[in-house]
């Protein structure tokens, strides 16, 4: 057993039933060992939760990283990739549901540090998009650009879990044509 794989059984459980909705319990059964074991590894359970959050904001950052390192042929094009990646929540569905809930539904005794966390990576992010957007606009333009990319992204987080697919991709191509008509 190893720590890797009781995160892997966690994830999912902590994605659809939050923090307060999963138990070690549950989380020792879908490995097959029984909860204390789970002590070896992490601990405490809001250790196991961390780990998982700073796992999933480290792979969404590896993932930009990728995508702004990419060449392509405008800046505009390389934004609307961008905004595409981190607003495609079919992709590691679980985890993308999982950083949903915990952001916006932290535990209580993790909600201070996990902001700070956050707080890091949008800084992050911001700096990724900031190299782009330096291309085509001056800095208090592009501090603006960001804050209406943040806004958009945590409605479509929202939009995603309340419209049909068709409906979603509808919003979602609406939001990036309002945010390419600010660059």
């Amino acid at each position: 057993m190893s720590g890797e794989r009781l995160k892997e059984a966690a994830l999912p459980l902590f994605a659809e039933q939050g923090y307060e909705g999963t138990a070690l319990s549950e989380i020792a059964k879908a490995v097959g060992i029984k909860t204390p074991s789970i002590y070896a590894h992490f601990a405490s359970k809001e250790a196991l939760f961390l780990e998982i959050y700073r796992d999933v904001i480290k792979h969404e950052l590896t993932v930009l990283g990728t995508i702004k390192d990419q060449v392509y042929p405008t800046v505009d094009e390389a934004l609307r990739a961008f905004f595409y990646q981190v607003t495609d929540f079919n992709a590691n569905p679980a985890m993308k549901r999982f950083f949903q809930r915990a952001i916006f539904f932290p535990p209580q005794s993790l909600a201070t540090q996990m902001r700070e966390e956050m707080t890091t990576y949008e800084a992050m992010t911001s700096e990724m998009l900031g190299s782009l957007l330096l291309q085509k606009m001056d800095e208090t333009r592009k501090k603006k650009w960001v804050h209406v990319f943040y806004c958009l992204l945590d409605g479509l987080s929202l939009e995603h879990e309340i419209y049909d697919a068709k409906e979603f991709e509808t919003r979602r191509e609406t939001a990036w044509e309002a945010l390419a008509s600010l660059i």
